[in-house]
């Protein structure tokens, strides 16, 4: 993981929004979370959407939340509104299972604007009911192999299933929402790549953003490149083969 790239991304947020973080882990799983957070926060700002970052309380500074335990009130959620849609961005948030009661913990929600309480209510609060969550993201510190795609893609089945049939959702994709994504830190391994360019073939519209850290130096070179997406009209993102990372080429030239 190259923790500086990570690291400029978050720093470049905290000026942009003139907020800074209650705590930053050296732990790098945590990091890359936050990172990954702030990741998608990009994909939003790079397609037009308003990003305005909100605290709990009168709080100045971002709160971050590192594991499964706390209540969602007690920490910093990140608004994006475009016209008259508006999700908020959360970091490991509790959703409610699509097929039962069963309770997951998705490293970053996309939710509906307002239905994570922002204050504590009489009764206690458990999880984010299915329905109000539009989206999510997954966040890996490994290669990209085959079983790494099949328990992603497994998450997508308990979670949020209607990506995986036909017909593809319309206000999701490289220029709108994005879909349920895995987000990497390295490379695709063995045939994992092929095993993603069959997904929209097979009706799943899933997007799988490897060597993340790549793509957020690439981003940071054109306000409106996506940290999520290697190409303005792109349905899935480009793999880069371990050769070109070696050589440098993980920048399409406009020949390209």
């Amino acid at each position: 993981m190259n923790v500086d790239v990570i690291s400029n991304l978050l720093a470049r947020f905290v000026r942009r929004h003139r907020t800074t973080f209650d705590t930053l882990s050296t732990r790098q799983s945590a990091l890359l979370e936050l990172g990954a957070m702030v990741g998608v926060q990009e994909h939003y700002r790079s397609r037009g959407f308003e990003i305005k970052v909100m605290n709990p309380g009168r709080l100045a500074e971002f709160r971050v939340k590192t594991s499964t335990r706390g209540a969602p009130w007690n920490y910093t959620r990140i608004r994006a509104t475009r016209n008259d849609r508006a999700v908020d961005i959360h970091m490991n948030l509790m959703v409610r299972g699509a097929h039962d009661d069963g309770v997951y913990c998705v490293d970053v929600g996309i939710t509906k604007a307002g239905s994570v309480p922002s204050s504590k209510g009489a009764a206690k609060w458990q999880c984010l009911g299915n329905k109000h969550l539009r989206s999510f993201a997954e966040v890996k510190r490994l290669v990209v192999y085959p079983m790494l795609l099949a328990q992603f893609i497994g998450i997508v089945h308990e979670v949020k299933p209607r990506f995986l049939r036909k017909p593809a959702r319309r206000w999701y994709g490289s220029r709108r929402h994005p879909p349920p994504t895995l987000i990497a830190l390295g490379h695709f391994s063995a045939n994992s790549d092929s095993i993603v360019r069959h997904y929209e073939h097979r009706g799943f519209q899933v997007n799988v953003a490897e060597n993340f850290d790549v793509r957020v130096a690439w981003a940071r070179q054109d306000r409106t490149r996506s940290p999520l997406y290697w190409d303005e009209g792109a349905t899935g993102p480009r793999p880069i083969k371990a050769r070109e990372l070696k050589q440098g080429r993980f920048v399409r030239s406009e020949e390209e």
